[in-house]
Order: structure tokens, then C-alpha cells, then sequence
């Protein structure tokens, strides 16, 4: 009985290990041009049923942006997003409010179920670790405009390409508030409360892949740079016209 236990699991390591080495052949196929969310999510969909490679790419992109120290430098025009609206300092203000919270409520939650107390704790704490590893993949995923594409990615939250080709208009964001709620608005900003900068209507609708895999039809893009008038120059030399 032991040898054929001894057996199945030879066979099922060796399985593992060709299947690790096949999606690392996959991954390192993909080149530099994608990011590393995308190049891990087109590699596990190869392997997975695409709700389960969404969250499992989500889950991996966590902890990798957690750890990263990968550098804008090299990057064709690179565009951040966050600094102008203070998202460090907010940042900061919620996680000192979280961490705040997790204590008080844990003496509370203790004192009724520590089991409880200790699920609490830990939901916390995973929280914590996302918006680090979020404001990371912020600071380390620019908005690029590069290869007659725009590419605008929100962290690691969401993202879309954009060919400069099909954009029909640029305008000003002042109709967000009034449109953030429809289905083929994608929204490239950080703080929802906040005017975007750009409105862009597209020509032809754009499908991006939501966090379970759901597909959405883009036909607006609100979004904001901290180099405003540096991104409307390039943008208009990207088009061909002025913006």
C-alpha cells in the first residue's frame, strides 16, 4: 500500500513541476513589453478557468508589488498619477485608522469570541498588506504613452490600452460625476471624488477584463495625470493633432 501511496505522489510532484515549467516557458515567451499582472494572467488563463486565473493573478500581483523594487527608469514616457492628489499621505491617514480600529475592536471581539477577534485580526491585516502593495503597483505602473498606445493602469486594480487611433475626442472631466455609474465608463483615477482631468471618447468600443473576469465595453475613459500640460503635448503629437 505504501509503495503505490510512494507512487501517485511521484506522479503528481512530477506533474506539478512540468506544469511550473511550462507556464514559466509561457511566462518568459511574453517578453517586456506587458506587465507582469498581464503576463500572469494570460499565462494562468492558459491553465485555469478565467474567474479562478483573475483571482488567483490578483492574489499572486499582491504580494509581488509588495516586494517589488522595480524601477520607472527606461520607460517611455512614463506618467504618474498620484502625487498631485496626495494619495501617500491619505494612504497613511487609513492605515494609521485601520491599524487603530483592529486593536480596539480585538479587546472588544475578544471578550465575545476570540476566535472571532483573531479572523478580524487577520482580514485587517491582509487589508493592510493590499493597500501597500496597491499604493506599490501604483507608483510602479505609470500611465505610458508609447508605440501609438496609451496605457492607463490604476495600481493594480485595473487597466486598459487605448489606441491613439481610436480616440475620437479629448475633453475636460467635468461630466464624471454624472457618468462614473455607467457600464462603458472606465475610470483611470485614483479618488473617485476628485475631477478627472481628461475625458476620452472612443471611436469603436475597447473590452477590458474585470477582477473576476467579467468583460466590459469601453466607450469613455476619465483619467489624471500629475504633468497635465506634459501629457496634452505628447498626446497631441501621439494623435497628430491638437488637444
Amino acid at each position: 500500500m505504501k509503495v503505490y501511496i510512494i507512487v501517485i505522489e511521484i506522479i503528481l510532484i512530477s506533474f506539478l513541476i512540468f506544469r511550473v515549467y511550462k507556464l514559466s516557458k509561457s511566462y518568459k515567451k511574453l517578453g517586456k513589453e506587458k506587465s507582469f499582472i498581464e503576463k500572469v494572467e494570460t499565462v494562468l488563463s492558459e491553465s485555469l478557468p478565467k474567474p479562478v486565473a483573475m483571482i488567483v493573478t490578483r492574489e499572486i500581483t499582491m504580494f509581488y508589488y509588495l516586494f517589488s523594487r522595480k524601477s520607472n527608469k527606461g520607460m517611455v514616457s512614463p506618467y504618474s498619477y498620484h502625487k498631485n492628489v496626495g494619495y501617500k499621505g491619505i494612504l497613511i491617514v487609513l492605515l494609521t485608522v485601520i491599524l487603530l480600529e483592529s486593536v480596539g475592536l480585538f479587546f472588544l471581539f475578544h471578550k465575545w469570541s476570540p476566535l472571532i477577534s483573531w479572523i478580524h485580526v487577520v482580514l485587517n491585516v491582509y487589508g493592510v498588506l493590499y493597500l501597500i502593495s496597491d499604493y506599490r503597483a501604483i507608483v510602479q505602473l505609470p500611465i505610458l504613452l508609447q508605440n501609438s498606445e496609451l496605457f492607463i493602469r490604476v495600481g493594480s486594480r485595473r487597466q486598459i490600452t487605448i489606441p491613439l487611433n481610436q480616440i475620437a475626442s479629448i475633453n475636460g472631466g467635468g461630466k464624471f460625476f454624472e457618468e462614473k455609474k455607467n457600464k462603458d465608463v472606465f475610470k483611470g483615477v485614483l479618488l473617485e471624488f476628485d475631477t478627472p482631468q481628461f475625458e476620452i471618447t472612443l471611436k469603436q468600443p475597447i473590452t477590458t477584463t474585470g477582477i473576476l473576469g467579467k468583460k466590459q465595453e469601453i466607450m469613455k475613459v476619465y483619467m489624471t495625470v500629475d504633468d497635465k500640460e506634459k501629457f496634452r503635448r505628447a498626446l497631441s503629437v501621439g494623435m497628430g493633432r491638437l488637444i
